[in-house]
């Protein structure tokens, strides 16, 4: 609706932004916005006291015929939320506008105050629509005064409002949406003889017995109507590790229960009977262990032994099930969002309790059984250098600071070091690569006699000077890798695990397609500080730079190096700081190595012996190598943090799966802590 000719226009005032505008504005700063709201979503819990709820408001209608919108998601207590009406004017002080997964968005602050102007009672302009400003249910730091008062006059009867739904259309919809929400209920809450809506995740692979299908279900929240899965502790035998995360457990009635219970223990999980049309939504959708899903209009009842309850999708003109999704951090479902973190707690507190039975139990059952078939007690076991040993004994799994892990260590840094390298603990003691590999024991008694367990791995820091004098992978473009998404991204508070091993990272075939990257190679470091052995060679230790670690080294974050050729550029001369023509060694090397292979190729074909074995032609010499690697690498020694944990891998020999059934502790060490400085930041 266009105002009419003789009608005074009014401009925005000054100190707000209109929509449109707001994209020209830094993300993350506070801004004033004016707008028309044409939908609501009424609040609901969120973690703590807090309620959320969403306003969508727009105040203009662009040329192409769409209108100019955003949406407000308000966080405060139940009882400070606005109740807007349809149509209803706000204006927003101090709001956050931020962006999320390329989505833009406006978010209270602790600043943001609201106003609401009711639609029916503002006047038409040059009039003051004082009067339809609605009560606060908060105490504002900001209030509109006359010059406000008179735009939401002129910009509510001069805005096109075809968009806004009726009365009666925005009113059903609300409805249904605090019905959807009061329906709504954690698997701690339901009742016998009810029917609510949840949001659970499968915990076990579904049973199909054709006509029906059975899960089980979990929110990680506990009901005293659920069946316990007790946990009786890991199976400890000799011939065979025990695994802390395979539990014995007891199961309940169910014949298709599917074998042994993983978990979640305790009575946080229910069984779920799913008949027509779900059977077919299950089976077309895949929904296996580990989805999340909505079931609607879920019937809670007393189980076939009467004892526990159960869930009942019953046969419906509609399907009650939805697949939820975990990787959606543009609008996610807040109550997702509370019980992904409700699981994480539990697997937090299921780590803890398990670790210390896992680091003494079976390691000592199967350390007992090797002593005993080679005859050895452990009074015969030889004994280690005392003090050295006192100083090194460690359980593992508790974090020790830089000092307390640079065992024994007297070693002061040399002043020849690297300028350009910075590491965040430079006046720690400094740590041998001998320190570092030097087995740790765990001291326990098995059956009243004393025995030591050598870790697989502790969680201790170290520092160290090092040169570096090889990398993985060979091609800096594959220093940036697609993200692995984990179903805890849409978590604010989420951050990703550095342990994960290779095999748990998912590998994604169209590179185009991914949006987020991570910083993830290697580094082979050799101690500046350890003499040669008898072939001339020092101590070395490859190391993992993770994402974190690796935007503290470079000051750069991670993206498509195989598109982005100034960020590739950049990370060639920032590495170029921390070792020098290193890059350009390796590549002669690799050079090298692929002509030895064409030529060894070609002489097997021309029956000829290979080309290493001629003093006068073909490629360089293994021998010349090994001096190409060790001389003419020149770099500079630099401090850096190193520190020592463990990841799982596969392993095939039961004798050896010391981490649970077909994996294996493997020990790792990861750079941390180190910066390289460029000129320009060495200048200020």
């Amino acid at each position: 609706m266009a105002p009419h000719p003789n009608e005074q226009q009014i401009s925005l005032p000054s100190s707000f932004t209109s929509i449109q505008d707001l994209y020209k504005r830094g993300r993350g700063n506070l801004v004033n916005v004016i707008g028309i709201i044409k939908d609501f979503k009424p609040p609901i819990r969120t973690r703590g006291t807090d309620h959320k709820c969403e306003i969508c408001l727009y105040d203009r209608c662009s040329e192409d015929g769409s209108f100019d919108s955003i949406t407000l998601n308000v966080f405060r207590p139940e009882n400070e939320m606005p109740d807007p009406g349809l149509g209803d004017v706000i204006v927003l002080f101090q709001v956050k506008f931020q962006e999320r997964s390329e989505v833009l968005s406006l978010v209270t602050h602790k600043t943001t105050d609201i106003h609401l102007y009711s639609a029916r009672q503002i006047p038409p302009p040059p009039e003051s629509a004082s009067n339809a400003l609605r009560p606060e249910p908060r105490k504002a730091t900001h209030k509109p005064g006359q010059p406000i008062h008179e735009y939401v006059s002129f910009f509510y009867h001069s805005v096109d409002k075809s968009c806004i739904p009726s009365e009666v259309e925005f009113q059903d919809i609300k409805a249904k949406y605090i019905t959807a929400n009061e329906k709504f209920k954690e698997l701690k809450d339901v009742q016998v003889d009810t029917f609510v809506d949840v949001i659970v995740q499968l915990v076990r692979q579904p049973y199909d017995n054709d006509y029906r299908i059975t899960l089980w279900v979990s929110d990680y929240t506990e009901n005293d109507s659920f069946f316990n899965f007790t946990w009786k502790g890991p199976t400890i035998r000799a011939d065979k590790p025990a695994d802390p995360h395979e539990y014995e457990s007891v199961m309940p009635y169910v014949a298709d229960s599917g074998g042994e219970w993983k978990g979640p223990f305790g009575k946080r999980s229910m069984q779920v009977t799913c008949f027509d049309p779900h059977t077919a939504y299950v089976r077309e959708q895949g929904l296996s262990i580990g989805s999340w899903v909505f079931l609607r209009n879920l019937h809670i009842r007393k189980g076939r032994n009467d004892a526990n309850i159960e869930g009942f999708m019953r046969e419906d003109l509609k399907i009650n099930i939805a697949q939820m999704d975990t990787k959606d951090t543009v609008s996610p479902d807040p109550r997702l969002k509370e019980a992904l973190r409700r699981k994480r707690g539990y697997e937090e507190l299921k780590k803890i309790q398990s670790q210390e039975i896992f680091n003494a139990s079976w390691a000592g059952k199967k350390r007992k059984s090797d002593l005993a078939e080679m005859g050895i007690t452990s009074s015969d076991k030889p004994k280690r250098n005392k003090n050295k040993k006192k100083s090194k004994k460690k359980s593992m799994g508790h974090e020790e600071s830089v000092t307390s892990s640079a065992v024994g260590s007297t070693i002061s840094s040399t002043n020849d070091n690297n300028s350009n390298v910075k590491c965040e603990y430079e006046n720690k003691p400094i740590s041998t690569f001998e320190d570092i590999l030097d087995p740790i024991y765990y001291k326990t008694k098995i059956n009243s006699k004393e025995v030591e367990l050598q870790l697989p791995f502790v969680n201790l820091n170290y520092r160290a000077d090092v040169r570096v004098i090889n990398f993985m992978p060979p091609d800096l473009r594959d220093f940036a890798q697609p993200k692995r998404m984990s179903e805890y991204a849409m978590l604010s508070d989420y951050e990703e695990s550095d342990a994960d091993s290779d095999e748990e990272r998912g590998s994604i075939a169209d590179r185009a397609a991914v949006r987020q990257w991570e910083w993830r190679f290697f580094l082979e470091l050799e101690d500046a500080n350890s003499p040669n052995d008898h072939g001339g060679k020092k101590k070395t230790l490859w190391v993992a730079v993770n994402n974190f670690s690796a935007q503290c080294l470079l000051n750069l974050d991670a993206s498509d190096l195989h598109q982005d050729e100034d960020n590739l550029d950049i990370l060639r001369d920032r590495l170029f700081l921390l070792w020098g023509e290193l890059e350009e060694k390796k590549s002669i090397r690799e050079e090298n190595k692929r002509r030895a292979a064409r030529a060894a190729l070609s002489n097997t074909n021309l029956n000829r012996p290979p080309s290493h074995s001629s003093d006068d032609e073909g490629p360089a010499p293994r021998k010349h190598e090994t001096e190409l690697r060790s001389s003419q690498i020149s770099n500079l020694p630099f401090s850096c943090c190193i520190r020592q944990y463990g990841v799982k891998v596969r392993e095939e020999d039961p004798a050896k799966a010391d981490a649970g059934k077909g994996k294996r502790w493997q020990r790792m060490f990861g750079l941390f802590g180190t910066k390289i400085v460029t000129h320009q930041q060495q200048a200020v």
